[in-house]
């Protein structure tokens, strides 16, 4: 791997676990190059814990198939039971990618994503 590489890549492995939370904390680039490492780290969370958070860095590089990772991954968690949540809300890059993509329209996902309870 080159450098070039190394900066491109997603550093997400950092996983904190107490009692029955994990926490898994995303940093670097989280886009289409570097989706799979998410996917593949989510995954074997949610069989593993009954209860996630996922922390994203301020400074996290995200594109739409990051969002669209983590809207999959709350569509598991109601299915299988999983209390899933952000360890805070969306700042930075991932903000802005929320927002283009019209996913803060909906009370529910700016309670998510932005930890409103108002919806605002």
């Amino acid at each position: 791997m080159n450098d070039s590489d190394h900066d491109r890549r997603s550093d997400l492995a950092v996983l904190s676990s107490a009692a029955e939370l994990t926490t898994i904390e995303f940093v670097g680039e989280l886009t289409i190059k570097t989706i799979a490492g998410a996917h593949a780290r989510l995954t074997e969370v949610f069989g593993a814990s009954g209860a996630v958070k996922a922390d994203v860095a301020e400074d996290a590089v995200v594109d739409l198939t990051f969002v669209q990772l983590i809207e999959s991954a709350r569509r598991t968690a109601r299915e299988t039971g999983v209390a899933f949540d952000l360890a805070a809300p969306a700042a930075g890059q991932l903000r802005e990618t929320l927002a283009r993509g019209g996913f803060l329209a909906a009370a529910d996902d700016q309670e998510f994503w932005l930890k409103t309870s108002e919806g605002r």
